[in-house]
């Protein structure tokens, strides 16, 4: 009896060990994740589309999640040639942390600017870029690998005056 009580104790003892180092392996893992995106994340990236985040009705009917912007933009007359302005739209992010943009920065990240310092938070799942002026744009990474990022939230929205309403969208890069 005295030697079953003996083993119950020590295993009590050592099951918090093994618990506690398999805790510091998961954020290891974590940790790598994280660095694995901030490779993805670092280099040159195009626009491929800015598509709605959110079911809206235009015109009669319901637009879907994932539905192009751009396929309407010629029926917005103020949004629409903001929309257009943006499809060679290039972002650039480098492994010191600094991002440019080129092209129209207007509508889709209006507090961005062309130029600033990026980092990747929460496990490398939100990319705040940091505009000259300190102002933070943060985007959430719905979707990336090492040739398609996929950015947005439902706080990531554009302006359509049209609606008189801010719209969530996801921006889509391609990696060039």
């Amino acid at each position: 009896m005295k030697k079953n009580t003996r083993t119950f104790f020590s295993l009590l003892l050592i099951i918090p060990v093994f618990l506690g180092s398999s805790c510091s392996k998961d954020e290891v893992k974590k940790d790598d994740l994280a660095t694995t995106k901030k490779g993805w994340v670092t280099g040159k990236w195009k626009q491929k589309d800015v598509v709605l985040a959110y079911p809206i009705p235009f015109g009669g009917q319901e637009l879907p999640v994932g539905f192009s912007l751009l396929n309407i933009a010629d029926y917005l007359p103020v949004t629409g040639p903001m929309l257009t302005c943006t499809v060679n739209n290039k972002y650039t992010f480098d492994e010191k942390g600094s991002y440019t943009i080129e092209g129209c920065t207007e509508l889709i990240l209006p507090h961005a600017g062309s130029a600033g310092t990026w980092n990747l938070q929460v496990y490398g799942s939100a990319l705040h870029l940091l505009s000259a002026d300190n102002t933070d744009t943060p985007l959430w990474i719905n979707n990336i690998s090492s040739t398609d990022m996929k950015l947005g939230s439902l706080s990531f929205t554009i302006y359509v005056a049209e609606a008189d309403a801010d719209i969530p969208v996801y921006l889509l890069l391609e990696k060039e």
